[in-house]
């Protein structure tokens, strides 16, 4: 699921460092970090920004030093396009920028980013002749009914707004994307990592817009959707390689 073996030196070395890299900026920003009471967490932006740059990096050095040349180029170059409009996002919502819907411009990024991502999934059926419509369909019903009660515990209150529907739409979309994955896993199960990516990623966005449409917190939450967050992108990410070393 993570393994970069097909790769020459010192591309696989490279990668293998960054993921690495990723997972220690992790713990270090967990267990090392003073608990913020407005950020619901540990972990710093300072040590969180850091691991989708280096995302970006591995998607790029499979991209370019194994994808470039095959018949899978296309879903390499999406999906290092879509880890950066995700690092854009994450900009975004740091404010780093400090504009003043920097939540909104965030959330479109994102969103640009998932397309990039659905369409990279159509290189892999394509590829690999995963066209059964059953799965598919079934991983949508599956996704959207997931979508659906995480909304409506998570997010949904009496006294809601229109942006609580708004982030229901969202979640709909985004679970469009983790029904795709999950279709193509139903498929061929070396793709199960790429479906478990899609449902971290349905269940942090499920919890960010728990948090800021809803209110709702409770401790470590913060925490809770940046790790299924880098989670959901590592295991994207990967699926490249991995498609790469079936064909």
């Amino acid at each position: 699921m993570l393994t970069f073996d097909f790769l020459a030196q010192p591309y696989q070395a490279l990668c293998q460092v960054a993921l690495s890299a990723i997972a220690g900026l992790l713990i270090i920003a967990f267990f090392t970090g003073r608990y913020q009471t407005e950020r619901h967490g540990r972990m710093a932006k300072a040590l969180q920004l850091p691991q989708s740059a280096l995302l970006i990096g591995v998607a790029l050095i499979v991209w370019l030093s194994a994808a470039a040349d095959t018949s899978l180029s296309a879903l390499a170059a999406l999906t290092t396009l879509g880890i950066a409009f995700g690092f854009l996002g994450d900009l975004f919502m740091a404010n780093v920028f400090r504009q003043k819907n920097h939540v909104l411009f965030g959330i479109v990024a994102f969103a640009l980013g998932h397309i990039c991502y659905m369409l990279g999934f159509r290189a892999i059926a394509l590829q690999f002749n995963l066209h059964n419509l059953v799965s598919y369909s079934a991983s949508l019903i599956g996704m959207w009914l997931i979508a659906l009660v995480l909304w409506r515990v998570l997010v949904y209150t009496k006294q809601g707004n229109a942006l609580q529907y708004a982030a229901l739409i969202y979640a709909l979309f985004l679970a469009s994307m983790a029904a795709f994955a999950l279709g193509i896993a139903l498929q061929r199960v070396e793709f199960i990592g790429l479906a478990l990516g899609g449902a971290l990623f349905l269940l942090s966005d499920a919890l960010l817009a728990a948090r800021l449409f809803a209110q709702r917190a409770f401790p470590f939450i913060g925490d809770a959707i940046w790790a299924t967050y880098i989670g959901a992108q590592v295991l994207i990410v990967c699926s490249v390689p991995l498609a790469l070393s079936l064909i």
